[in-house]
This record gives structure tokens, C-alpha cells and sequence, in this order.
């Protein structure tokens, strides 16, 4: 792991929840001298959090903020602290653990004192908020895949109807399916026009991936895939 001197900057660390923020203030990398502010994971949050910051005589504008980033609610408590003009620096989880175990501390790897003590001492790169396309793009997937869930769960229970003889269920659910899949091949079509409008867009690793294949499972019925490039 990279590493270089502490630097003198205030430095804040934030640990993520569906519903809260807790953030601490490094103030005195030399001194250790610590403040912490638990808010709600919302836009007023984050507003109370830069009104916090300036009261204790730090300014937002550039601050460092280390963050783990691989959570369900932290990306877009990120993108809105980067719009507000701080630096998000992105703590990959091994290497934080790593740190954790060098430096001998006994803390949660998750902890908003460790993230701060973390971006004081380690040389992290600035991250860089995801464009709209690629938002976009990532919704659209999470979409598909929610889709295809259901109708894997839908699958699972054909055989035990068709074994018990309940064909008037099995035949709605061979209905419920092929509603499902009308509803996937939809959302790959909008995929991948969203793809070719946007040539240029960084993309998901499973669609990164050569062949990359959203199949869907035989039913009985014909069943079919569609590739995205």
C-alpha cells in the first residue's frame, strides 16, 4: 500500500447507513485531536454537515473525505459532498484492512475514525462522480436484473404445479412468465440503445465482458437470450 507522510489538513471520515452519516473530524493529524457529527443521509444532512465543518473553523471547499464507496447508500452521499466542492477519497476495503493491521488498531475497518485516520496517512486519488449516462446505465441494469430475479422465483415453482396436477396454475404462470420476458427483452432493448447513443461510456463489468450473455432458463415454452455487446 501506498503510503506517505501525514499531512497537516483537517481530514474527515464518513461511515455510510441506509438512514444516518457519521462523519469525523480530524482536525490535528499531529495531535489526534478528533470531533464527531452523526446526520441524516440526506441532502439537509449534507448541508448540516458543511454548516458543522465551517463552525469548527474548516472549510468544505477541497476538504478531504475518505469514504468507502462499495455500500448500497454511499455513492450518492459521495456525488452530493463532491458537488458541494469536497474531495472524495475512495478507501478500497483490503487496503484498509491492511492499514488497520499495520497501524494495530482494534476498530471496526467501517469506522468513520479509522476512514479519517486512514485518509490522513494514505496517498488516495480523488474520486470522480460517475457521468448521468453511466448512472443511467447502472439503473437500467439494477432494473433488468430485479426482473430477472422474479422470474427465476417464477420458475422454480412450475414443477410443483405441473406435478400435482394444478394445470390451470401452471398455465397462469407460463403466462406470468412470458410477461416477464417481455419485460426483459424491453429492458435490454433500452440498453442497448442507451449503449450506442453513448459510444464512448465506461462500462459495467458484465458488460465489459466479451459475449456477455443475459440468458434466461428453459421453461418448456421457447425460451430465448439476447447478447450485450
Amino acid at each position: 500500500m501506498e503510503r506517505v507522510d501525514a499531512v497537516q489538513q483537517p481530514v474527515v471520515g464518513i461511515e455510510i447507513s441506509k438512514l444516518r452519516i457519521k462523519a469525523v473530524l480530524l482536525r490535528h493529524v499531529t495531535t489526534g485531536e478528533m470531533l464527531c457529527k452523526v446526520l441524516e443521509n440526506d441532502l439537509a444532512g449534507y448541508r448540516w454537515l458543511r454548516s458543522w465543518l465551517q463552525k469548527n473553523g474548516v472549510d468544505p471547499n477541497g476538504l478531504r473525505i475518505c469514504m468507502r464507496l462499495d455500500g448500497d447508500h454511499s455513492e450518492s452521499a459521495a456525488c452530493s459532498l463532491a458537488l458541494m466542492g469536497m474531495q472524495i477519497c475512495e478507501a478500497q476495503p483490503a487496503l484498509l484492512e491492511q492499514f488497520v493491521r499495520l497501524q494495530g488498531l482494534h476498530s471496526s475497518t467501517t469506522s468513520a475514525a479509522v476512514l479519517a485516520r486512514y485518509g490522513a496517512c494514505a496517498s488516495l486519488p480523488r474520486w470522480t462522480p460517475p457521468t448521468p449516462a453511466y448512472t443511467e446505465l447502472r439503473l437500467w441494469l439494477r432494473q433488468l436484473h430485479a426482473i430477472e430475479a422474479v422470474r427465476e422465483q417464477e420458475l422454480l415453482r412450475l414443477a410443483p404445479y405441473l406435478a400435482a396436477g394444478q394445470q390451470a396454475q401452471h398455465a397462469l404462470l407460463l403466462r406470468q412468465i412470458a410477461c416477464l420476458d417481455t419485460q426483459i427483452a424491453q429492458h435490454q432493448t433500452v440498453i442497448m440503445a442507451h449503449i450506442r447513443r453513448h459510444p464512448n461510456l465506461d462500462k459495467p463489468l458484465e458488460l465489459t465482458r466479451r459475449g456477455q450473455r443475459v440468458a434466461r432458463p428453459e421453461t418448456g415454452m421457447q425460451a430465448g437470450s439476447a447478447v450485450l455487446h
